[in-house]
């Protein structure tokens, strides 16, 4: 006796299967990623810390913008040392501002030279200020931001 052996019956595709999805995006092509130093017209970014006391904090803001700074962020703080030893300098107040701000790489050294001449000027302006390089960022959203090149 043979055994009559049944084929699976192929299905045809439906023509919903057929049909290719409107929404559904197409793969985007790779493409290769351009180093920071390839990509022309961005430059370097630098965070400038300032110190200063709170007192002064407004002028040393007024004086970032004028020399070009993108953006700036103010924290209070307190200075950390004793009661004694701050008696012994004769400082009286130790109510303290951090400014951090951004800086684009042809404007740092303009930064650097009106902050100097600030802190030159008066006794009353002391503080200190140091200018690190940012070597990674998150998007160019965030570079526009930074940099206000919207």
């Amino acid at each position: 006796m043979a055994e009559n052996k049944k084929k699976p019956v192929k299905k045809k595709a439906s023509p919903l299967h057929v049909m290719k999805n409107p929404f559904k995006k197409a793969a985007p092509k790779e493409e290769k990623q351009k180093l920071f130093e390839e990509t022309p017209g961005l430059q370097k970014i630098y965070l400038y810390i300032i110190v200063v006391d709170q007192s002064v904090a407004t002028t040393v803001e007024k004086l970032l913008q004028e020399c070009g700074s993108s953006a700036q962020f103010t924290h209070n703080g307190r200075g950390t040392a004793p009661r004694e030893i701050m008696g012994i300098l004769n400082v009286v107040e130790d109510k303290k501002a951090v400014i951090n701000a951004f800086v684009c790489e042809d404007k740092l050294e303009d930064t650097r030279n009106e902050l100097d001449a600030f802190f030159r000027e008066s006794k009353k302006n002391k503080g200190v200020g140091f200018a690190i390089p940012l070597s990674a960022l998150q998007g160019i959203r965030t570079y526009k931001y930074l940099t206000q090149t919207f």
